[in-house]
């Protein structure tokens, strides 16, 4: 019903924000994804609000079964949003792999580490 609203669900001391919006609050706040959800304390809602507000993003806020449409803007970011979000999560996840993989090769042989580094230099 609200595609292009990012939704923080108010639960005890935590908001949280599942798939889509999710991706959106990890890029704007580098809060991490987990179960296909983020979640951030109470206290830095205010926070919140101002960084989607200043990215025009609408913003919905759900407490107790009720919800609140908290910001609507007319010149809506939140797909334009998104898709450098879930970009830029890909990116971050080419580049964890790639750690890792350079992680066992160094580990196995440290000469490894020069070889590496040249290559990356050359690049």
């Amino acid at each position: 019903m609200y595609k292009e609203y990012v939704i923080l669900i108010k639960s005890g001391n935590f908001y949280y924000s599942f798939e889509e919006d999710a991706f959106i609050l990890n890029h704007l706040f580098n809060y991490q994804i987990r179960d296909n959800k983020v979640g951030f304390p109470l206290n830095a809602k205010a926070k919140v609000k101002s960084v989607l507000n200043r990215h025009n993003i609408n913003l919905i806020e759900v407490i107790d079964d009720y919800a609140y449409i908290l910001e609507t803007k007319n010149a809506n970011e939140y797909l334009n949003i998104l898709k450098i979000a879930k970009r830029n999560a890909i990116i971050m996840n080419m580049i964890n792999n790639l750690m890792s993989t350079i992680e066992i090769k160094v580990k196995k042989e440290e000469a490894n580490y020069k070889l590496i580094k040249e290559f990356i230099d050359e690049l």
